[in-house]
């Protein structure tokens, strides 16, 4: 009886051992972020893991992060500076406009499409890192795939970039979440992402 008790396979140590991974994943994660431009490597490695270690029990999550994440360190830093690049491009640009419209009629119109462009574009961002993931891809290609990819599933790409939002708003806001949300956010884009992956493999 003890032995099944103590039994890492055991229902009794699936939640403990599930809930390790999440933080384990998750400090990988944020460890390897740390330098900024390597965010979109780690991130393709934080997907893939939850795909497959998470998701399908598959072993071996150390090596399979490290794995994904050396293959994906190249086209993932050039995608991370792009996207950076645009976004600090659009809130620019939008600070611009607003600043020029304060006090005018326009002001509340072009706050709303300030939001809905930033929204759309993390909504087609968030399907970058997951391609890279699973694909190979030029740097072009793998962008112009993330695009078709956002724009013909877009209930889908919405409902994803609404789960990275939350994410990230309750691990800026509570902090704690930052050890164990990464990876669970990730398993949870998995639901909406893998069924769309399933129709080219």
């Amino acid at each position: 009886m003890a032995r099944g008790v103590f039994n890492p396979e055991s229902l009794a140590w699936r939640p403990l051992g599930r809930l390790g991974d999440l933080i384990l994943l998750s400090l990988f994660w944020l460890l390897c972020s740390l330098p900024v431009a390597t965010l979109g490597a780690s991130t393709a490695a934080l997907y893939d893991c939850a795909a497959h270690n998470l998701r399908r029990g598959e072993n071996d999550l150390i090596g399979r992060f490290f794995g994904t994440f050396r293959a994906a360190l190249r086209l993932g830093t050039l995608s991370t500076l792009l996207w950076l690049a645009l976004f600090a491009a659009l809130l620019g640009g939008l600070y611009g406009l607003l600043g020029a419209a304060s006090g005018t009629a326009f002001f509340t119109p072009l706050v709303i499409a300030g939001l809905l462009l930033l929204f759309f574009l993390l909504a087609a961002l968030v399907w970058v890192f997951p391609t890279l993931s699973r694909f190979r891809f030029s740097f072009s290609a793998l962008q112009v795939t993330a695009l078709r990819l956002a724009f013909g599933h877009i209930l889908r790409s919405a409902a994803l970039a609404l789960l990275t939002l939350l994410a990230l708003y309750a691990c800026v806001r509570l902090f704690l979440p930052l050890f164990f949300l990464p990876a669970l956010a990730a398993w949870g884009q998995t639901f909406l992402i893998e069924p769309v992956f399933a129709r080219y493999t």
